[in-house]
């Protein structure tokens, strides 16, 4: 079984997934976003897996209204801009996939890179990229979701 986590962002280069399978895990960014995310997944991606979208279209709770107008109109807008974008991927992923959507509170703490190469180990994977960001460890994270909590996924 395959093992996918998706990091969607609406920002350019934030686009992210990681892929489980067996021990070896690979990850990809799409620089053009979701286009080129819907290019892989038509295209170039497994044909069964399980997936795990972080889905911040979820979230009900509102968010940092901190700062002038033009500061919190802009916070909202990128708010925007990632509900839409998580929730049109979590929807095109379930046309193919299980499927399984988290908050980003559900998700976690972010893990700087010492915490993502110790999990690695233990977990007995391999990447052969030899450096990693924090999108491509958000997709892992997401990923290991996916293998290790199967009761989630959605009907």
């Amino acid at each position: 079984m395959v093992f996918i986590g998706i990091d969607p962002a609406f920002r350019a280069g934030g686009f992210s997934l990681c892929i489980i399978d067996g021990s070896k895990v690979t990850f990809k960014t799409f620089k053009n976003g979701f286009l080129g995310f819907c290019n892989w997944f038509y295209n170039d991606s497994p044909a069964s897996a399980v997936v795990c979208v972080e889905n911040s279209n979820l979230t009900k709770a509102s968010f940092d209204i901190n700062g002038s107008k033009f500061v919190i109109a802009k916070k909202a807008r990128n708010v925007g801009k990632n509900q839409a974008i998580s929730q049109n991927t979590a929807d095109l992923c379930a046309t193919k996939y299980k499927i399984i959507n988290v908050t980003p509170k559900q998700k976690g703490k972010k893990w700087n890179k010492e915490t993502f190469n110790n999990v690695l180990q233990n977990e007995g994977h391999e990447i052969e990229k030899k450096r990693t960001n924090q999108d491509e460890r958000d997709a892992y994270k997401l990923a290991l979701i996916a293998l290790k909590k199967p009761f989630l996924i959605e009907n």
